[in-house]
């Protein structure tokens, strides 16, 4: 792989290794608090054994796993893995209640937390359990579905198996729907889901395609915790080692989306996955997709970020040297760079401000016609943050580009009007932003002034 990376899977360990800490806080997330609780209480199994719900070796062996700690329940196991599955099963198919299923799938999830043991079961039928787990997913209850969810995560990643594409589909869409604003209280388990099941490279195309990285950059867009931005930049840079998918991916805003939060982060571990990520969005994919990508964090100001991370001293060597390769690739390419490059790729992100190239002359009539190509895609783009766009700044300054189109080609208005533009500008004048009313009256009046200077030019050629 280009730039000496490690293989993928090495690296993924490494990194969980230097963060396993934050499996064990007890802030980590709704479901690790509540899992705690549960593990306080007095659990066994033995009215599923009165019951018959499971044989008496299935008993025995759940009265030795209970009440020890994860490498003896592990060495417990090794013994008896195809008991320890089959005892699962059972449990699974006739406990009806919420509450006892909460207390076996906290058994369930503490035993595959430990990856071995999980490829141990596995290798022992593990994933027969999957199709029960995921119809706990149609349950009421949350503690359960998200264990169960994770648990399936931790199956699949270890099978040498792929999952039956209707039960693929189903956990990718009941996953990736719980990214939505009235969940946000499960995102970190959920994020600890996707990272864990995206190990596995071959579910990654299933998840682009299952349109999962769009949620991600909503949830990353907000204001969430340090290590909720971690685990779904992780998300992503799992995915940016896939070439097909960093092609596609270009159609959302990643990498600003990204810039945004190495700004506004200081923690070292959030820097380090986001300018991985950044390292292979430039080193991997074609040198036309490497270039769009670059201008994006060109302009989105992550130079000066990196002339800064330049300057400290650290002892993790992989982060000095994305910083160092990031720093001379994209001054690189800032040589190459044309102010309508720049100017494209802050039109294309819709996250307009006044940089200087809005109120440039020279801009103007250097890069007026340019507004025109691919069939005035441009043009179409700013109409559309007019109509779309809830950022103040980002319209006003769309207004006065539309208007400096009308200014500088002779039949910008005529385009304009025909994108429906014109209208969306009128409506402007009574927008709740003083800013925005101002653009937009500027811009009818440039509109107006052009107007006229096309008629007079046209009466004195009769002339």
């Amino acid at each position: 792989m280009a730039g000496g990376y490690q293989k993928l899977d090495n690296i993924i360990d490494h990194v969980e290794e230097a963060h396993q800490e934050r499996s064990t806080s007890s802030t980590y997330n709704r479901i690790a608090v509540q899992a705690m609780e549960l593990r306080k209480r007095n659990f066994n199994f033995s009215s599923y054994y009165k019951n018959q719900a499971i044989t008496d070796t299935e008993y025995h062996l759940s009265d030795q796993i209970i009440p020890v700690d994860s490498e003896e329940r592990a060495f417990i196991i090794k013994r008896k893995p195809d008991v320890c599955v089959q005892l699962f099963l059972n449990l699974l198919s006739k406990v009806r209640k919420d509450e006892s299923l909460q207390m076996i799938m906290t058994v369930l999830s503490d035993i595959t937390e430990d990856e071995n043991t999980t490829k141990l079961l596995v290798a022992n039928q593990g994933c027969e359990l999957i199709k029960p787990l995921l119809n706990i997913l149609f349950r009421n209850d949350n503690y359960n579905k998200f264990q169960a969810s994770l648990v399936v995560a931790r199956l699949a990643a270890s099978s040498k198996d792929i999952l039956p594409a209707d039960d693929l589909r189903q956990f990718l869409s009941w996953t990736i729907g719980q990214l939505s604003p009235a969940m946000e209280q499960y995102w970190e388990c959920v994020s600890k889901t996707l990272m864990t099941f995206l190990k596995k490279e071959c579910y990654r195309n299933d998840f682009y395609s299952a349109n999962g990285i769009k949620p991600v950059l909503d949830v990353l867009d907000r204001r969430v915790s340090f290590q909720l931005h971690y685990q779904l930049v992780f998300i992503i840079w799992m995915l940016s080692f896939n070439v097909e998918i960093l092609e596609k991916m270009k159609e959302y805003p990643v990498a600003v989306v990204l810039c945004d939060v190495l700004k506004a982060t200081n923690r070292e571990k959030v820097q380090r996955i986001i300018l991985a990520t950044f390292r292979n969005f430039i080193e991997l994919p074609s040198k036309t997709i490497s270039a769009l990508y670059a201008t994006d964090i060109i302009h989105f100001k992550v130079i000066p970020v990196l002339s800064v991370l330049m300057k400290q001293t650290r002892d993790d060597t992989d982060l000095t040297e994305d910083v160092e390769f990031l720093h001379e690739k994209l001054n690189n390419y800032l040589q190459d760079l044309s102010s309508f490059d720049e100017y494209s790729a802050e039109v294309k992100s819709g996250r307009l401000e006044w940089s200087p190239c809005h109120r440039s002359d020279k801009f103007w009539r250097e890069n007026v016609m340019r507004l025109n190509e691919n069939r005035h895609e441009i043009l179409r783009m700013l109409v559309a943050i007019l109509e779309e766009s809830q950022n103040s700044t980002a319209i006003a300054v769309a207004s006065h580009d539309l208007g400096e189109y009308v200014r500088y080609y002779p039949r910008g208005k005529k385009n304009v009007d025909e994108l429906g533009g014109k209208s969306l500008v009128m409506n402007l004048v009574n927008h709740g932003n003083s800013e925005v009313r101002m653009q937009a009256l500027l811009a009818i009046q440039k509109m107006m002034v052009q107007n006229w200077e096309y008629l007079g030019k046209q009466l004195q050629g009769k002339s």
